[in-house]
């Protein structure tokens, strides 16, 4: 998938990199919420062409920034902004972006959606035809499991609730959890059960990130609900796309269909991943080198930036007081649940 060598150390270009406004060392079970500046998907891409040191923020070349704070505001050089959040990129405070978004008119941006990140082998989501379906049908014993920390979502919280009162679904992370206790490894939880719910805390175009996968890479039929664009990533007919029906409860119904028939079951697990079982080309990290070499090496002149103080999902939720009901409505739901109200 990527050919590029490395160019011979004494040779490359000397790249002098800094990073800000991620979440650095957080929760270090998370790869973008324990995002460590020495070593992650940017400076193993970049070296590829470049011998880079992660320097300080003053004597950076290029600064990589996210959404967690406004210290970039404070570099005067070539910034790259890059978000795992559903926030658009805003190329008046920027030079470039590498987002989820699909952009393809614009030579300023790069896509490279969240999930890719998550995708330590990608031959995990190419299926095999040497796969024996029955076999591993007859491995699901469970039906559906959900695994979330983040309240905010009203329509995932309300889809979960109904889906739940049909047949029970086992709730493994810190929102709505019914098991007693938190699932620690998420793809060995997830491989026993038929359905994963994979719904993301808010929906735009492009917008896809590691739920969906990680359901795959266990063997799990995802039941999706976020992206209207998620067909362009994967293949449409391998997963349940919430979207695609009338109601939540038109689609639960559909869902407990499949649960009740192995051959309609079956008629799913079969199909790829991937469009054609093909690798999709935001993998390639060869493609984004060049992209970076490309934006890094062009003429660059210092213009004036114009920032705007965005919350994240603004673009979604709305602004003020919307985006703080929503969000209390949300946090409301998951206490009434903990203590019993359901």
């Amino acid at each position: 998938m990527n050919k590029m060598e490395n160019e011979n150390p004494d040779k490359r270009p000397k790249l002098k990199i800094a990073f800000s406004d991620f979440i650095f060392n957080h929760h270090t079970n998370d790869k973008l919420s324990g995002f460590n500046p020495q070593r992650n998907y940017f400076t193993e891409v970049l070296n590829k062409i470049y011998t880079v040191e992660v320097s300080s923020f003053e004597n950076a070349d290029i600064l990589f920034y996210s959404v967690f704070g406004n210290k970039h505001r404070e570099f005067p050089g070539r910034k790259i902004f890059y978000t795992s959040e559903n926030v658009l990129p805003d190329f008046e405070e920027c030079d470039f972006a590498i987002t989820f978004c699909h952009l393809p008119n614009e030579p300023k941006h790069y896509r490279l959606p969240q999930y890719v990140l998550y995708v330590e082998d990608i031959n995990a989501l190419l299926k095999s035809p040497k796969t024996q379906w029955d076999v591993l049908l007859k491995s699901k014993i469970k039906f559906a499991n959900f695994i979330v920390s983040n309240p905010r979502s009203l329509e995932r919280n309300r889809f979960f609730r109904m889906l739940n009162r049909r047949k029970k679904v086992d709730s493994g992370g810190r929102h709505f959890n019914n098991l007693g206790r938190l699932v620690d490894n998420k793809i060995e939880f997830i491989k026993d059960y038929k359905f994963t719910l994979a719904f993301e805390n808010s929906s735009s175009p492009g917008y896809t990130t590691e739920k969906i996968v990680e359901a795959m890479m266990a063997g799990s039929i995802p039941i999706y609900w976020g992206n209207p664009d998620v067909a362009k990533d994967f293949n449409p007919k391998s997963f349940i796309n919430v979207t695609d029906f009338p109601s939540f409860e038109a689609a639960i119904n559909h869902i407990l269909e499949i649960d009740c028939n192995d051959e309609l079951y079956l008629s799913y697990l079969r199909e790829p991943w991937f469009n054609q079982n093909q690798i999709p080309p935001w993998f390639n990290t060869d493609k984004l080198a060049l992209a970076l070499r490309q934006f890094i090496e062009s003429p660059w002149a210092k213009c004036p930036r114009i920032y705007k103080n965005r919350g994240l999902r603004d673009h979604v939720n709305g602004t003020g007081l919307l985006r703080h009901l929503s969000s209390f409505t949300c946090k409301l739901d998951s206490l009434l649940w903990k203590i019993g109200w359901r």
